[in-house]
């Protein structure tokens, strides 16, 4: 943990304010946006927790050292639930697995996920314990079976209220269930869909307070899909799932042997996620429908990756056990040309994994981002408490940030929608509408590569004298006040 600044990765400051409002009897709503919207974007489950442990420290910022250690605690105790689970029914001593799980949960990107405010750990606790729970289901009897599949179905529940993506693991926790003892996977769906209902309810019932203006941000997933459009799928969408786990695990090289290289690892992969299936009939489905909605999703893929690097690396042992167990059937020259390959891939893959991340990992990598993102917004922040009035508005990028740090309210000065897999401003005259609609005073710019500036810029083409400078920090960051008639 470092001594960063809460809300540097936009979604952990989006959190915690959340989690801020619910603990002080604001309800679940983004206090710091004018009018005080419902927080219809965000699953509540996440800021709950951190609102219970804000109640229990409510001094913030100190309060960070609670907060992000309660992650540490969490990602360690999902990889202690997927070993225990997974150990026993995988052909590897159990010292393997455990030592293939360790050294997933510490890869650069799950740690630079996991020592900031965002909820995978918790969702990762909760799944892994619903497959663990659905699994047991499957082969118990009597009051136990009905009692796991509540269970199991209950905790798919709570990952969807965690994230919206645990529709996946309620899926498949219901499949898995549904394919070897139907009542159960019933009342596995039944005791999920119980807890989920009223939060969907609740969502569609406030979807109509957020401006349409901030859909991408803070909008419904139905009105995010809407505005994105058609065109969010496409045969490329596959491969760029697939580049966040080739940059972990295959080398650089000329493009013959990278290709030839990555296709290895990714059959390894694949045949593993189905040894994995047959070990764990839940933790299989939950996997298909986890990279079904990863692939359909028409933006940003590359964190719903990283959240499962563990279960991936586990099914990339199970593949490689089952491959060099079945080569001690086959005849000499075919086992010892199997085998041969199979160690070829593992060494290339564990070479490539231990170095690219032990490298980051003694460079502070999980961290550069944040503790860089810090220094920029600290000198934000200082100016914002100094020289603003407690009744500004505030147009900056990390407006949960602003607000947590200096009580202003705050709001986004960038505004896009989703078009076909990218994203795309809505362009300077919007942006002047909502700066006017939402009473907005001031505007941070944190650099001319931020993606407001080409905005703010064709904003002072088009209304000189609408954006006065008052400050200019090193690096080229700037506030400006704004007038108005």
């Amino acid at each position: 943990m470092v001594p960063a600044l809460a809300g540097v990765f936009y979604d952990d400051g989006v959190y915690l304010a959340l989690a801020r409002s619910l603990a002080e009897g604001g309800g679940y709503r983004l206090q710091y946006l004018p009018g005080a919207p419902a927080g219809v974007h965000y699953p509540v489950g996440y800021p709950a927790f951190l609102a219970a442990l804000w109640m229990a420290w409510p001094s913030f910022p100190a309060n960070l050292a609670l907060l992000k250690a309660a992650n540490a605690v969490l990602t360690g105790l999902f990889a202690a639930v997927t070993v225990r689970h997974l150990a026993p029914r995988l052909p590897v001593p159990t010292w393997g697995t455990a030592a293939v799980v360790a050294a997933a949960c510490v890869a650069v990107p799950l740690m630079a996920v996991a020592t900031v405010l965002f909820a995978e750990p918790l969702f990762l606790v909760l799944a892994a314990l619903a497959v663990w729970a659905a699994d047991g289901a499957a082969v118990a009897e009597g009051r136990r079976g009905w009692t796991l599949a509540a269970a199991a179905g209950a905790l798919a529940g709570l990952c969807m209220l965690t994230r919206s993506i645990g529709v996946a693991v309620l899926g498949g926790v219901a499949v898995a269930l549904v394919a070897r003892r139907r009542g159960y996977g019933v009342v596995a769906l039944a005791a999920g869909a119980l807890l989920v209902a009223p939060g969907l309810a609740w969502t569609a019932a406030h979807a109509g307070e957020t401006d349409p203006a901030v859909v991408a941000n803070y909008g419904t997933y139905g009105q995010f899909l809407r505005q994105a459009g058609s065109g969010w799928w496409t045969p490329a969408s596959l491969l760029e799932v697939m580049q966040p786990i080739a940059a972990l695990a295959v080398p650089a090289a000329p493009a013959g042997l990278w290709h030839a290289a990555a296709a290895a690892a990714l059959a390894l992969l694949v045949w593993g996620a189905m040894q994995l299936g047959r070990c764990s009939v839940a933790l299989g489905a939950t996997l298909a429908l986890y990279a079904a909605v990863v692939t359909l999703w028409p933006y940003g893929p590359a964190r719903f990756v990283w959240a499962i690097v563990p279960w991936l690396a586990v099914a990339f042992l199970a593949g490689c056990a089952d491959l060099l167990r079945r080569a001690r059937t086959l005849p000499p020259r075919a086992a010892t040309a199997t085998t041969v390959a199979v160690l070829a891939v593992i060494v290339l893959v564990a070479t490539t994994y231990a170095a690219g991340q032990g490298r980051g990992l003694a460079a502070g990598a999980p961290t550069t981002v944040q503790r860089g993102i810090s220094a920029t917004m600290q000198q934000v922040v200082d100016w914002v408490r100094a020289r603003t009035p407690p009744g500004a508005v505030i147009a900056t990028e990390d407006e949960a940030l602003v607000w947590l740090y200096t009580g202003r309210r705050a709001v986004p000065s960038f505004l896009w929608r989703v078009r076909g897999r990218t994203g795309e401003s809505l362009g300077p005259d919007t942006l002047r509408a909502y700066l006017d609609r939402t009473g907005a005073t001031h505007l941070v710019l944190t650099g001319l590569g931020a993606d407001a500036a080409p905005d703010i810029s064709a904003l002072m083409e088009r209304a000189p004298g609408y954006l006065r400078l008052v400050q200019v920090w090193p690096g080229q960051a700037f506030a400006f006040a704004i007038e108005r008639p």
